[in-house]
């Protein structure tokens, strides 16, 4: 239940976002980074063709105010997963990065997710992975 709500969560950010700018929801992309100074996760909007901009979560709920505190719950999940990965990998939180994008399929477009490390791409990673 958890899995497919965070998926909504995110297919339903990259559908706003390519609505918003006109653009194809395949030319659309969501990067998650950690922000050393802050100790917490981070969000960028990845456009084909655009320079990456920071947006916040509520940006991506499309909501003023987050009064479920989702950002809380999946933030608790990221730092987690981002952790996991970097005592695995041996480097810092601040090298990795996951890219969620769309990819179109027959009834609904499936959500990906991918880990780097710098500009380097180490696995496909599934929701059961970062909320497990």
């Amino acid at each position: 239940m958890l899995t497919e709500y965070v998926e909504k969560i995110m297919r339903n950010g990259i559908n706003h976002f390519s609505e918003e700018l006109k653009k194809s929801n395949q030319e659309v992309q969501l990067l998650i980074f950690w922000d050393a100074e802050e100790e917490k996760p981070k969000y960028k909007r990845l456009v084909q063709g655009s320079p990456s901009e920071v947006v916040t979560f509520n940006q991506i709920l499309n909501v003023r105010f987050d009064m479920m505190n989702r950002e809380g719950i999946c933030g608790n999940f990221i730092t987690s997963t981002l952790q996991r990965f970097s005592q695995g990998l041996n480097c810092a939180m601040t090298e990795l990065f996951i890219v969620i994008n769309l990819e179109p399929s027959e009834d609904i477009e499936n959500v990906k997710l991918h880990l780097y490390q710098k500009q380097i791409l180490i696995q496909e990673l599934d929701l059961e992975q970062i909320l497990g």
